[in-house]
């Protein structure tokens, strides 16, 4: 076997993780989160309106995708957002005011007097502390008003995972155009078509895999992916919290979809490309070919001269 087909065979492996990268991105661009939560995130058992949950799961997706320079300062920007949001969804005459009990309002500073608050226990009333402190204390009266330490946490960890594997996933990419463009340089067309086809082949192949798995027990998937970044225990939330409400098992159903299709979509292009590499090498082969019988003829015709 020789180093280009070597080559081609490494190149058609990376393709097939820088595929799956590419499908990844198109899920954590603002406009997937925007677009599914829309559909997904009714709010029907939420103390929030549709239109919340919707701003407020773009909010957090920044939080967890995005790269930040202080995450203390982006947790207090996330915990504003949510408090922002709780004080309007408990403001008397509001859709869901009813949904707000006496102890959340007293915690965001809308209900008069002392009693038993969480919010006086804590300290955390509107006017002291920080908004996370408020969020905190929002959160210890029930989950489905604010999220709560775990959830920020594991939200956290997200974050950690995300821009600390970027890097690594770009270079990916970069590796396998690099060995594209060393095929195409060296005219070795019948190798780039192998790694242009045979990377997205790969990648049918795990995608059907874990298709099939989906489609069968995909609560079960769900959690072995999960299970292969963060610890048992640290990513399940009740059914209800705020989380959750955000971000339903639809979400991530069609956070699926858009992973797939997306990767399947570039899958298809570059498969396109090996095919008209393929071809390139059928034209090559073909003038090689030629050109040998061509030589071939000519020393026929200066050893008949020589006679």
């Amino acid at each position: 076997m020789g180093s280009d087909s070597i080559l081609a065979g490494i190149g058609a492996t990376v393709l097939a993780v820088t595929l799956l990268v590419c499908g990844f991105a198109a899920c954590c661009l603002p406009v997937t989160t925007a677009s599914l939560a829309g559909a997904v995130s009714t709010g029907a058992d939420s103390p929030y309106t549709h239109e919340q949950l919707v701003s407020l799961a773009q909010e957090t997706r920044a939080f967890t995708v995005d790269a930040h320079s202080s995450m203390e300062e982006a947790r207090e920007s996330l915990a504003a957002d949510v408090v922002a949001a709780a004080r309007e969804a408990s403001a008397e005459g509001a859709p869901k005011y009813s949904q707000w009990t006496q102890q959340a309002k007293q915690v965001l500073g809308d209900a008069e007097g002392e009693g038993d608050a969480v919010a006086a226990d804590d300290g955390a009333a509107a006017g002291d502390g920080s908004a996370l402190e408020t969020m905190d204390a929002l959160a210890k009266v029930s989950d489905r008003y604010a999220l709560d330490a775990d959830a920020v946490s594991h939200l956290e960890d997200c974050n950690g995972l995300i821009t600390g594997l970027s890097s690594y996933l770009g270079m990916i990419g970069v590796a396998a155009l690099i060995i594209a463009l060393v095929l195409g340089f060296r005219k070795q067309f019948a190798a780039l078509a192998f790694m242009l086809r045979m990377g997205p082949a790969l990648l049918l192949a795990v995608l059907v895999v874990l298709g099939l798995w989906g489609v069968i027990d995909f609560n079960g998937l769900f959690a072995a992916f999960h299970s292969l970044f963060f610890v048992d225990g640290t990513w399940t939330f009740n059914y209800d919290s705020l989380l959750i409400s955000m971000y339903p098992i639809d979400f991530w159903m069609g956070m699926g979809a858009v992973w797939v299709g997306s990767a399947i979509g570039v899958g298809l292009l570059c498969f396109a490309a090996g095919c008209l590499f393929a071809w390139k090498a059928q034209v090559q082969h073909r003038e090689l070919e030629e050109a040998a019988a061509a030589d071939a003829a000519r020393s026929k015709k200066r050893k008949k001269g020589r006679r």
